[in-house]
């Protein structure tokens, strides 16, 4: 009698094979190379810059390098920077001192027609800055005769600025409870002690925000300094717009190029190491 067959053993399940790369490591790489590709695209004009400001230049006396390219920018066009940097200062403190009561006066006061109000303050962000200069230019001559001082020119960059202080201000100030100055004043705080020392420090990060962004366009404006620029004050950015229109992009103008570039990039380094104090300390800060 034979005995019976034994019936197969079942077949183990095959384990699922691990993916080489997961979903979620798949998209950090692409995240990152987006990063990156943005990062390329942006800085790229900015090394081509720099890179054509360090090549030598074949002229009639001979050839100029790097170190006489930037030296030629620093003492032939030193005024220039002087100038530029006098002007932004000034156009600060202008700032400065009209926006703070302003945006106080629009976020903490009721009063009618507030809202078109502050629409119109922030409506040179929406018009062209040549619109801007236009507008000046007929003002100047005809108003106020200014076309021949340099306060023409920080009038004229204050009012181009003026909503980029302004707009960081009324955020940071809606965003400051009012009990903070209500319980300073039962404390026995005055109003300009309440401003002072409870307002002024909690709106730091708006406050430095807005000067930021000033310095930053006013520092590189050159259409609206174009238009209502005084004679024998020229900025650098407008001798650099000089400069290419009569003589081309020379190793010599791109080296005052870079050299605006590396004061604005230090000015923005020197402004966060500053402002990182306990009086204006902005939470966006790295």
């Amino acid at each position: 009698m034979t005995a019976p067959a034994s019936s197969p053993a079942p077949a183990r399940p095959t384990p699922a094979r691990r993916p080489l790369i997961t979903s979620r490591q798949l998209t950090n790489v692409v995240s990152h190379g987006y990063i990156w590709f943005c990062l390329v695209v942006f800085v790229l004009p900015f090394l081509a810059l720099l890179s054509y400001s360090i090549t030598g230049a074949s002229t009639a006396a001979g050839a100029t390098f790097a170190v006489e390219n930037f030296m030629n920018a620093i003492t032939g066009f030193g005024d220039n920077l002087l100038w530029s940097l006098k002007i932004s200062a000034f156009t600060l403190v202008i700032n400065l001192l009209v926006s703070l009561p302003a945006g106080y006066a629009i976020v903490r006061h009721e009063f009618p027609g507030k809202r078109i109000l502050f629409s119109v303050l922030t409506l040179p962000l929406y018009v062209p800055a040549a619109v801007i200069g236009i507008s000046l230019v007929l003002t100047y001559n005809f108003t106020y005769h200014l076309t021949t001082s340099m306060w023409g020119l920080v009038l004229a960059m204050a009012l181009g600025t003026f909503p980029l202080m302004l707009t960081p201000l009324v955020v940071a100030l809606k965003d400051l409870p009012v009990v903070f100055e209500e319980a300073a004043e039962c404390l026995g705080a005055t109003k300009w002690q309440t401003y002072r020392r409870i307002v002024l420090p909690l709106i730091g990060p708006g406050l430095s925000a807005g000067l930021l962004l000033c310095f930053i366009i006013v520092f590189n404006e050159y259409l609206v300094t174009l238009f209502v620029h005084p004679p024998g004050l020229t900025t650098a950015p407008l001798r650099v717009f000089n400069q290419i229109r009569t003589a081309g992009l020379s190793p010599t103008t791109a080296a005052l190029a870079v050299t605006m570039q590396v004061i604005s990039f230090a000015a923005v380094l020197l402004f966060f190491r500053l402002f990182g104090t306990r009086h204006l300390k902005g939470t966006y800060l790295l």
